[in-house]
């Protein structure tokens, strides 16, 4: 079995920060250098870079490059005013104490809340009436 080379990607950055994100592929599309933007969740899931994206925590941009190219894209991203990381905080897209306290906030609400609601479904999975 041969290895296929397309599927060789590297990822060099791996930010919170919607304007890092969009320099570093600006300049990258300057160079005529290959890449793929790809969103990353907290829990893991990455898909293609959606039309509009939205910050929060927990949430990251990345930007994979095939391997041949890694060391030029590397280099072309370190002459630009962001950080260079590929393992960012959870906070890394830049929210203030203000909002952290906010997420913070609502988390725990949401945390409170989800014990005080019953199971609405039967073995079958059907959904049951709530004064049954």
């Amino acid at each position: 079995m041969t290895e296929n080379p397309t599927n060789d990607y590297i990822c060099i950055l791996k930010t919170g920060k919607l304007l890092e994100h969009d320099l570093a592929s600006n300049a990258l599309k300057e160079k005529a250098i290959p890449f793929y933007k790809q969103v990353e969740s907290s829990s893991g899931l990455r898909l293609a870079m959606p039309a509009q994206p939205a910050m929060g925590p927990g949430t990251y941009y990345n930007i994979l490059v095939p391997r041949p190219f890694a060391d030029e894209a590397i280099n072309v991203l370190k002459e630009l005013p962001i950080e260079m990381t590929t393992e960012p905080e959870n906070w890394h897209f830049g929210a203030s104490e203000k909002v952290k306290t906010g997420w913070k906030i609502y988390i725990w609400i949401i945390l409170a809340f989800i014990p005080k609601f019953p199971n609405y479904c039967n073995d079958a999975g059907a959904l049951m009436p709530i004064c049954a």
